[in-house]
């Protein structure tokens, strides 16, 4: 399979940005709470995940089997086709934009045989601007098996989200409405002047009066 994960965090900021993808930072759970956080979300069942960080909240579709830890989902498609689908949030500079994104990450991809950027146009998510992009490259360097990807872009404040899909360029369709629920699902918390998210907004409504230890308890096996 393809190593998205690892391409995104080897993404690169041009100076005076950032020089790496941040996935840990020091208002995280140490990393033994970090651990206790992971959530295996599996089965043929759409699966809403509050990010255990606390920045994003979405409905993961019944088409992926996911993992979960701070800041990144990882899923694997489960429709009989190879696909990928990550989300991550990256800390980036008040510079950053969705156009850079969009760069940093062509800056890696243009290197596979074959690469093709086939569209990028503006895109809303959680009611906010964003930035949608697909392109082609050879799967594994053979030529008649294209490998394809789609990603959207948002950035907000000092935080950038980004949902990666990848996988076989001719069995993109099999996935296709797993996508459309992502994105139309996918809400991000307000951030506080340091950079923190609110997590009250992204709390199910029917949560909102329960305990800690209730609301963690329902957080763990979804909402």
């Amino acid at each position: 399979m393809i190593g998205v994960s690892a391409t995104m965090t080897a993404m690169r900021f041009r100076a005076p940005l950032l020089a790496a993808v941040l996935l840990v930072s020091p208002l995280l759970p140490s990393t033994a709470h970090a651990d206790e956080l992971f959530q295996n979300l599996v089965g043929r069942v759409n699966k809403p995940l509050l990010d255990p960080a606390g920045f994003f909240a979405v409905v993961l579709p019944a088409g992926f089997d996911c993992e979960a830890q701070p800041r990144h989902v990882r899923c694997l498609g489960n429709r009989g086709v190879q696909a990928l689908l990550t989300i991550d949030v990256v800390d980036v500079p008040t510079s950053a934009s969705v156009e850079l994104l969009l760069l940093n990450q062509m800056d890696t991809y243009q290197k596979k045989p074959h690469f093709k950027l086939l569209a990028k146009k503006k895109f809303s998510i959680d009611g906010q601007r964003a930035l949608l992009a697909s392109f082609t490259f050879d799967h594994f360097g053979n030529v008649q098996l294209p490998g394809g990807a789609q990603a959207v872009y948002l950035v907000k404040n000092t935080k950038a989200y980004v949902i990666h899909y990848e996988g076989r360029a001719d069995q993109f369709a099999v996935h296709k409405k797993d996508l459309d629920e992502v994105y139309a699902t996918f809400k991000t918390a307000r951030l506080d002047g340091g950079g923190n998210p609110i997590v009250e907004d992204l709390k199910p409504k029917d949560l909102k009066s329960r305990t800690d230890a209730q609301l963690d308890q329902a957080l763990r096996g979804g909402y």
